[in-house]
């Protein structure tokens, strides 16, 4: 699932960052990059079967917490496009090559300065503490709305579980 594949690059982002031997001996920066593309390109397909298919309404949650939760959604979308692209900006940048399944991706931008290729990692960075703060929030309101409004919602988000009969 996309959010497997999320959760494992923020994961190897924080490796990358915190423990570059160990990054280095792994390569884990190419399979970092590749699972960022794919990533990219599950958002698309997952934004077009979320525009094409009807979701129910959060009617059981107050007026507030229904706006928060749908604006929570809109902007994990949008941080699912722009995570990746801000790496795909600074790699390129940077004068190195993306590829997924040793097909180099086109490229985007052209060699920058590094003071350039910065901004688009800071970018990047920042992006993806923001999505995993976001995510953490999501997680805690759900648990909330399950377990203490006792609010059937996990079970939407989770369609593998049973739902519970009223």
């Amino acid at each position: 699932s996309i959010a497997l594949m999320i959760f494992f690059n923020l994961t190897s982002g924080v490796v990358l960052v915190y423990f570059s031997e160990l990054s280095t001996s792994l390569n884990l920066y190419e399979i970092h990059k590749q699972f960022g593309v794919f990533i990219l390109l599950l958002a698309f397909i997952r934004l077009f079967w979320r525009i094409s298919h009807r979701y129910p309404k959060l009617s059981e949650l107050p007026l507030s917490e229904a706006i928060l939760a749908n604006f929570g959604v809109l902007l994990m979308y949008a941080l699912m496009f722009a995570i990746p692209i801000s790496g795909i900006y600074f790699t390129q940048s940077y004068s190195h090559d993306v590829h997924i399944l040793n097909f180099k991706l086109f490229q985007i931008i052209s060699p920058q300065p590094w003071a350039v290729s910065l901004q688009f990692l800071f970018l990047h960075k920042y992006l993806a503490i923001l999505l995993a703060a976001l995510v953490a929030g999501h997680t805690l309101a759900a648990l909330k709305h399950h377990y203490l409004d006792r609010i059937d919602i996990l079970r939407r988000m989770l369609p593998n579980l049973k739902r519970q009969k009223k």
